[in-house]
């Protein structure tokens, strides 16, 4: 199986920046620095109007191997993907999203898995969307809604969603925030996991803490709305 672990920041939703509500942390000195990443919607619901699909796309920092080079995702480092050291994109891949979460029992930081789409396109150079006030957001995996979940943030901590870390567990995530998952004493818990994945029949926070228009949104619809409406009369009367 082709299968990808994507270390982010930990949020509760992931659906945008909610002050008090949901901030990234455990992000690393961008989101340390900037109190956001563009991780932060990797699990809102994009309706594509030209393919007429929903839509999660996400996003994961990957670095250029050589200086001013752009950003690249190795899809050819991906297991059972060897072959595609030209392709720009690779479908049903299995991206499994991880994030270092504090532990209440413990105090401690655990990489834990938060979700993951399943039937994924993979993009080496990434691709962007049009949010809703005319920003681009940047995107690396793109599944249909219903191939994601979310896991609720109390699930996360569980034993069985802790996420292979190299110093502990001898593979997993080194410094790198991406895991090709190509180890071969990694068989026996990918295994597992994919298994666990496939049957998985818990709570899903796909649909959970969607936060309402702020102000400035609503104004920003507004006027969208009122150019509409503009155009319509323009085209009816020329």
């Amino acid at each position: 199986m082709r299968i990808l672990f994507c270390k982010i920041a930990s949020m509760k939703y992931y659906k945008g920046v909610q002050e008090g509500i949901d901030e990234p942390h455990n992000g690393g000195s961008y989101v340390a620095e900037n109190g956001r990443g563009m991780e932060e919607r990797n699990f809102l619901s994009v309706f594509d109007r030209f393919e007429k699909e929903t839509y999660c796309r996400g996003f994961v920092e990957t670095k250029s191997t050589v200086k001013d080079r752009k950003n690249e995702l190795h899809i050819e480092n991906i297991r059972g993907c060897e072959l595609l050291k030209k392709e720009d994109t690779v479908e049903d891949v299995l991206v499994v999203w991880c994030a270092t979460q504090k532990q209440e029992d413990t105090g401690k930081n655990k990489a834990v898995i938060v979700g993951w789409y399943q039937h994924a396109a993979v993009y080496r150079y990434g691709e962007s969307y049009m949010l809703w006030d005319g920003n681009y957001q940047d995107y690396y995996m793109q599944a249909k809604e219903e191939d994601c979940v979310l896991l609720p943030e109390e699930v996360r901590s569980l034993k069985k969603w802790e996420a292979p870390v190299a110093q502990k567990w001898g593979y997993g995530f080194g410094q790198a925030l991406v895991w090709y998952a190509r180890n071969e004493n990694a068989e026996p818990y990918l295994k597992k996991l994919v298994k666990q994945i496939q049957e998985y029949d818990g709570e899903n926070w796909i649909d959970v803490g969607y936060p309402g228009p702020s102000s400035e949104q609503i104004k920003k619809i507004s006027e969208n709305i009122r150019k509409v409406q503009k155009l319509i009369w323009k085209q009816k009367n020329s």
